[in-house]
């Protein structure tokens, strides 16, 4: 199976052109703050993650941040005092971009036209898309032996200007790979500073490793391998002005798609030539997906294992299952018990819980009680031993 989908956006507003012009400086702050309310409103923030908050980690360069509601997962608006040309920043993070689509049923592309407004332009500043496939045994130590023995690299289509037809030319792009004993797990394809980037990672491994918010998926599949494009300034904004002309999910199935393989098309390599020979299988996957409508939309996914990294703490890395244990074996089940009743006890009555415990239970509370209103529900759903 092959999905594709949006991982995390980053997308700045700024006011237009005929207010920016008879704006002064002075002026800046009240304008951004009634830029920030219509477009919460527009967007519908409140109403999905919550009350406005003071946000104290602001995006690098700015200074005045907010969040919506308390979660575990970073989402801020912010902007500068003193610097309009900054514009106002929105940026969501993979699990807070999931929340909302999840919430609304919008995906980027619609909610973008959802929050277009005549005193402000709108585009992004970053986007990652992703293609997941899933249980097709796509092996990334092969892909970055194969690219170090140059057997494949990757290739951007152009027409030679001789003969007028379609050719692939090379594209001199640096790679890096992170070995983990034998396997290499993750590719790295192009550099930190370029407005387009790849990583090719066992989103598999990620999961289960993390107990990450699709770990449920991922302890189902065989195997799961994550193609991430990461595409920035000018990137981002050429992809912005296409979200704003889509009409339908298919439409934006295809454009991610279609991005992806514009700019990392892997290829084999001719021996003989050193030119393109044909495409590999995961790169031939994906163009066979975008002419037969074959791939899926990612869907969201916002359960939070936080706790359940926790609990699995406690049965297998704590320590307190063998106190357990060595209390049975030598007075007995009773005696077991009798410690766990003791625990019980001094947890309501005389337990002061950290700092880190409160502030997870105020980014935590809310979103868990809503989900699971009963813990045998959370442990039905969740706990996997």
């Amino acid at each position: 199976m092959l999905e594709i989908g949006v991982d995390e956006i980053t997308l700045v507003f700024q006011l237009s052109r005929n207010r920016k012009s008879v704006l002064g400086v002075r002026d800046w702050d009240s304008v951004a703050e009634e830029l920030l309310e219509e477009f919460v409103k527009r967007a519908g923030f409140l109403s999905v993650f919550g009350d406005k908050e003071k946000e104290e980690k602001a995006p690098e360069g700015y200074k005045i941040a907010y969040k919506y509601g308390s979660h575990p997962f970073y989402f801020c608006v912010a902007y500068h005092p003193y610097y309009p040309d900054m514009g106002i920043i929105v940026k969501f993070s993979a699990q807070a971009l999931d929340y909302y689509v999840e919430a609304t049923g919008l995906e980027v592309y619609r909610f973008m036209q959802k929050v277009i407004y005549p005193d402000y332009t709108i585009r992004l500043s970053r986007i990652d898309l992703t293609a997941d496939y899933i249980d097709e045994d796509i092996n990334i130590t092969r892909i970055y032996q194969n690219l170090m023995d140059g057997r494949i690299s990757v290739f951007r289509e152009y027409t030679s200007k001789k003969t007028g037809k379609l050719e692939y030319k090379k594209v001199s792009m640096g790679y890096s790979g992170f070995l983990k004993e034998q396997d290499v797990p993750t590719i790295y394809i192009g550099s930190v500073q370029s407005d387009s980037r790849l990583r090719i990672y066992d989103k598999k491994c990620e999961q289960i490793e993390n107990k990450g918010t699709k770990f449920d998926k991922a302890v189902r599949c065989k195997n799961w391998v994550r193609f991430e494009g990461v595409f920035k300034h000018e990137y981002a904004h050429q992809i912005s002005e296409q979200l704003f002309n889509i009409s339908s999910d298919d439409e934006y199935l295809n454009l991610i798609a279609l991005v992806l393989v514009q700019k990392f098309c892997f290829m084999t390599i001719d021996k003989k030539t050193g030119k393109a020979d044909v495409n590999t299988d995961y790169t031939q996957m994906l163009l066979d997906a975008i002419n037969n409508k074959s791939f899926k939309l990612k869907a969201p996914s916002t359960r939070n294992y936080s706790l359940m990294r926790n609990i699995d703490y406690i049965f297998k890395g704590s320590g307190i299952m063998n106190t357990l244990y060595k209390v049975e074996e030598i007075w007995g089940v009773e005696a077991a018990v009798y410690l766990l009743e003791y625990m019980a006890e001094y947890l309501t009555d005389e337990f002061e819980p950290s700092n880190d415990c409160l502030l997870w239970l105020r980014k935590n509370k809310i979103d868990y009680q809503k989900k699971y209103p009963t813990f045998n529900l959370y442990i039905g759903q969740n706990f996997i031993g």
